[in-house]
């Protein structure tokens, strides 16, 4: 499917339905996976502590979108976030190239946006904003790259919100894996929640009789105990990590032939 021209008709469009608009489980992302239909590894996933779709367009997006997820300052993340009223935001615009960000057949300036807008709870108890934009290194390496990332840099000193610019050289690939692999038994998976919570929290007292028998052990033994199916154990021990009732190290892959002592923080 060809790519549509950016049109004054198309804007407003996506504005009258309510694009870039809301918080929390009303906020609607300015861009959408439908509207690219070869956008490539882009993702939509389902959001456990606010519960919408989140549409992520790339793999170093879902990681940062797990990060800030997992985070407790965390209050509200909304994905592709509009810089509407750009010319009258930014004072200091004379030595920007926003021609490159102009559509070619319609003239009309395209819509730019930051990959996250955050809402952060201080040690205080206060919330403020933070905007993050999200890129490979590879992609500074064009110009088109920087201006971009320089327009939304003073847009949003401008609007007074704290931006930062992160790439997939810092971003813990680990501890996004880990977060990915845990927060799945938060989701919708058929069990009655009194009863896995029940079941964790037999496993749990398990967790802290056993600390010298191997992980996987005391999880193999606690399916066999317990007549579930085989996997359970496991399951509950992801589920005890996604509700942090139990730590680990998640910037470490979780190996099950490590004694229970080693791998709980």
């Amino acid at each position: 499917m060809a790519k549509q021209p950016w049109t004054e008709e198309k804007m407003n469009k996506w504005l009258m339905e309510g694009r870039g608009q809301g918080t929390e489980k009303t906020y609607v992302p300015w861009t959408k996976i439908s509207d690219f239909p070869s956008i490539g590894r882009a993702t939509r996933i389902f959001g456990v502590k606010i519960p919408r779709i989140y549409h992520l367009q790339s793999d170093n997006q879902l990681r940062c979108f797990l990060l800030f997820e997992w985070s407790d300052r965390v209050v509200d993340l909304r994905e592709s976030f509009p810089l509407l009223n750009l010319l009258e935001t930014i004072d200091d615009k004379d030595d920007l190239r926003l021609d490159k960000f102009t559509e070619k057949e319609t003239g009309v300036p395209m819509v730019l946006t930051t990959s996250f807008l955050l809402t952060v709870r201080n040690g205080d108890g206060k919330e403020r904003l933070v905007a993050r934009s999200v890129k490979n290194a590879s992609e500074l390496r064009r110009s088109s790259a920087f201006e971009n990332l320089e327009i939304q840099r003073r847009y949003w000193r401008a609007k007074g919100v704290e931006w930062k610019l992160i790439t997939d050289k810092q971003i813990p690939k680990q501890f996004s894996k880990n977060v990915s692999w845990v927060r799945e038994t938060l989701l919708d998976d058929g069990m009655d929640s009194n009863e896995k919570s029940e079941q964790a929290l037999l496993l749990h007292h398990d967790l802290l009789r056993y600390p010298d028998l191997k992980l996987g052990d005391v999880l193999n033994a606690f399916d066999y105990r317990e007549g579930v199916s085989q996997g359970i154990g496991l399951y509950l021990f992801r589920y005890l990590i996604a509700k942090k009732r139990i730590h680990i190290d998640m910037n470490q892959s979780v190996q099950m032939a490590r004694k229970v002592r080693d791998v709980l923080r």
